[in-house]
């Protein structure tokens, strides 16, 4: 893609000190254009009925360049409640908006191309998946929905699967959908959709229940669950057997290059219900099935007991991006290069920054 003048709507300055980027609404005065190709966007999904979702791009070449609300900027309003997910797929952004209730394709600038609105009957979005010019969405109507990229207007039929299925992903030409629960009933079932004929292909009962998310790691499926006590653990997916084994702890998962690459939160309660979060970051040799510990946090002791809600990698150059989370201001987050050494950290403009997608 050609490289794009962007008008510069906030700059983020750089304390040698601390490695912080501050990014301050007022510091547009001058406008300056800035000639840089490559962006980070970062979707920050609010706070639940407070729609206060906005949508962050952020200039990794520069290092301490970001821009925020870019929606709103180019829109003339903001996203809404409760940004749920956010992808790149062919030259366009889709986010997906769960309490407003709408799926986007936007341009690289964040503007909007083409609107959904969902119905009653086809539920409330939660998560994206994409191929072969087509967009696949989970929703809260026990259902998947498949869109054609060149016209997202009406949906081209739904297949059921499970009670509100969360995460969703392409392993070679099946759909795998995470079930997760309905009125505190947890559905023990993994969906998995025929992706030539959009037909359910089989639901795999097991021995676990209220699937959160799936990363696929060459022939490899990993599915994150509900534990009765509500941590979150992980399991391996054999998708021709449907057989599952347990496959330790992980909140967040990356696939890249046939590793794994995972953050872990966990915490746990005393009687009292006071919490203890321990928060650690690993990457997995699938082939081996070993773990290494990976990320410097020598400069960031905040994040060993922080809570993630964002964990990605840049596919160009292996950088890591964490975002983290009180649920209450800000987000923040922490860049660190493929060696795990941190890079820059700085302030999103929303509550819960949970995705983050790379385009140029």
């Amino acid at each position: 893609m050609k490289k794009q003048f962007v008008k510069i709507l906030s700059l983020c300055v750089l304390s040698a000190a601390t490695i912080f980027v501050s990014c301050n609404k007022d510091d547009d005065d001058e406008n300056p254009e800035v000639k840089i190709a490559k962006r980070v966007y970062i979707l920050n999904e609010g706070s639940m009925s407070a729609n206060n979702s906005s949508l962050d791009a952020y200039y990794p070449d520069s290092v301490t360049l970001c821009v925020k609300k870019v929606f709103a900027a180019a829109n003339g309003q903001g996203i809404g409640d409760t940004g749920q997910d956010l992808i790149a797929y062919g030259n366009r952004l889709y986010v997906s908006v769960f309490g407003s209730n709408y799926l986007a394709k936007l341009d690289l600038n964040g503007k909007i191309v083409e609107k959904h609105e969902f119905t009653a009957d086809e539920g409330q979005p939660r998560y994206l998946a994409a191929k072969d010019g087509f967009i696949y969405v989970s929703t809260y109507s026990d259902a998947v929905l498949k869109f054609d990229t060149t016209s997202i207007a009406a949906s081209l039929g739904k297949v059921e699967v499970g009670s509100n299925p969360e995460g969703i992903a392409v392993a070679g030409n099946n759909l795998i959908v995470c079930n997760s629960q309905k009125n505190y009933v947890s559905d023990n079932r993994i969906s998995v959709i025929d992706l030539t004929t959009f037909t359910l292909k089989k639901n795999v009962e097991t021995a676990y229940g209220n699937f959160q998310s799936v990363a696929v790691v060459n022939d490899s499926v990993y599915i994150t669950y509900y534990t009765p006590t509500y941590a979150i653990e992980m399991l391996n997916f054999d998708v021709e057997s449907g057989a599952v084994k347990p496959s330790g702890a992980a909140t967040k998962m990356v696939s890249l290059n046939g590793k794994l690459y995972c953050a872990n939160v966990a915490t746990v309660y005393d009687a009292d219900w006071n919490s203890t979060t321990n928060t650690n970051f690993f990457v997995r040799d699938v082939k081996a099935g070993t773990d290494t510990e990976i990320l410097d946090l020598s400069k960031t002791p905040e994040l060993k007991t922080a809570t993630v809600y964002l964990f990605e990698i840049d596919p160009d150059n292996g950088d890591f991006y964490v975002g983290t989370t009180d649920y209450v201001t800000n987000g923040v987050i922490y860049r660190f290069d493929k060696d795990g050494k941190l890079i820059v950290k700085f302030e999103t403009s929303g509550v819960n920054p949970n995705s983050a997608v790379f385009v140029k």
